[in-house]
């Protein structure tokens, strides 16, 4: 059947963002029992665009939650064009009458007309703004032109809140060109086993200058991030080498409060993680961030997972932010922290000890070969007249250059430390000295 699907119009305005922050719901539980058991997912990193075929591969078995909208942000389009359904699905039952209808009803007096559509849980719009979930501009315009023939405002949509906020598992990929254009179709399965296409941006350029991320998060690094990071204190130490733009280890990294007010994190800073929520900051979707508290002084900030998508595209944060994302930054758990300064600590001690215990010898080895009075003046690192070059070295160490002259006289040396101190010895002994 003729797909009924509409073209699209253009992507969405965006409000001014609201000045207080709001948080959303925390991440969904209690989805639908699987029935294979879920695939380990073993990266620490969310899925990115411009992966090769083995990358995304590894992706099929896991499951995917669609970002929700920000409640606070005035996202305009109400549906989505880009989900289609595996088998279409009947929107409209027509009766056709061929003859004005008579007493006793004949076949051929009527025709039924069966209408289909290839969305995703299509829903009639009238007049309302579409939008393609986790494409570019341009991917949109095309998508249009080749699948929807109908006008952009008006036809049969896939409802936003039949993706936002649900988990769906990946069952396979591929790829597909439309006039020119590539796109990633990821064949889905929802939580109640209906299958669904999901074409997606591509991605062809990783030195763009931008940040593409899709739309959604794996359920798997949230667990796995949850696991790790929640109930549990931490000290934040340095971003990670790859991280993208420059970030200054003096300045350390913005972030946000719970109230929506700007602040920084220096690395060296101690941190608890209280909870993983989903998370807008009035611009667009809420995407899964970490909310800590500070040890020093009990403010509240979060840290979101990744850069954010652009509001029904895939570009991000540019580059050059010295904001604080999960995936960029190196946490140390408190207690490797502490118990490495208590290690510091403990051979700093010991050192002590050590040294102590050389001073002693030292002393009581000065004594015994010099007498108290000149080992005191040795320990204090003061020469005097009269000394021998043997203790002479005790007491300032070796020099930097020997200047020695013999004559009938003897033998004359001159010892050189730095720029302006000089010994003189005359046949081994301590004559002059000079600061």
């Amino acid at each position: 059947m003729k797909r009924l699907l509409p073209t699209l119009l253009g992507l969405c305005c965006i409000a001014d963002a609201s000045a207080q922050l709001k948080v959303q719901s925390v991440l969904p539980h209690g989805a639908a029992p699987e029935k294979t058991a879920p695939a380990v997912y073993d990266s620490t990193a969310n899925i990115r665009t411009g992966g090769d075929a083995a990358y995304y591969e590894s992706l099929v078995g896991q499951r995917i939650l669609f970002y929700p909208r920000d409640i606070h942000a005035d996202l305009r389009p109400v549906a989505y064009f880009n989900f289609l359904a595996e088998t279409p699905a009947v929107v409209r039952v027509d009766t056709t009458w061929l003859r004005k209808p008579r007493r006793k009803v004949r076949p051929e007096d009527f025709r039924i007309d069966t209408l289909y559509s290839d969305t995703y849980r299509p829903r009639f719009y009238k007049d309302e703004t579409t939008a393609a979930c986790g494409c570019t501009t341009m991917e949109s315009h095309v998508l249009g032109r080749d699948l929807f023939p109908t006008a952009p405002e008006t036809g049969w949509f896939t409802p936003a809140e039949a993706i936002e906020r649900k988990t769906f598992e990946i069952t396979g990929l591929k790829s597909h060109r439309i006039q020119g254009e590539a796109f990633r179709v990821f064949r889905l399965r929802s939580e109640e086993g209906e299958t669904l296409y999901w074409y997606a941006h591509a991605g062809k350029d990783k030195t763009n200058l931008r940040d593409e991320y899709y739309p959604v998060v794996v359920e798997g690094l949230i667990e796995k991030y949850r696991a790790a990071y929640v109930g549990r204190e931490f000290f934040l130490t340095k971003c990670k080498p790859e991280t993208p733009g420059y970030v200054s280890g003096y300045f350390g990294l913005q972030a946000k409060t719970m109230q929506g007010e700007e602040n920084r994190l220096n690395f060296g800073t101690e941190l608890k993680c209280l909870d993983l929520r989903l998370i807008g900051d009035g611009t667009g979707y809420a995407v899964p961030a970490f909310v800590f508290e500070r040890k020093e002084d009990s403010v509240r900030t979060y840290i979101p997972l990744c850069r954010y998508p652009t509001p029904f595209g895939v570009e991000g944060y540019t580059l050059g932010s010295d904001r604080a994302f999960m995936e960029e930054l190196i946490f140390t758990p408190s207690e490797e922290v502490y118990a490495q300064r208590a290690e510091e600590a403990r051979k700093r001690a010991e050192a002590r000890l050590q040294q102590e215990k050389e001073q002693k010898e030292r002393k009581a080895a000065l004594y015994r070969k010099y007498g108290k009075a000149t080992a005191e003046l040795i320990l204090e690192g003061k020469v005097r007249i009269g000394m021998t070059r043997e203790m002479c070295r005790e007491a300032w160490g070796s020099p930097e250059d020997v200047n020695t002259m013999s004559g009938s006289w003897g033998v004359h040396e001159q010892w050189v430390y730095g720029t302006n101190s000089y010994l003189y010895f005359e046949n081994g002994t301590l004559a002059s000295i000079q600061n």
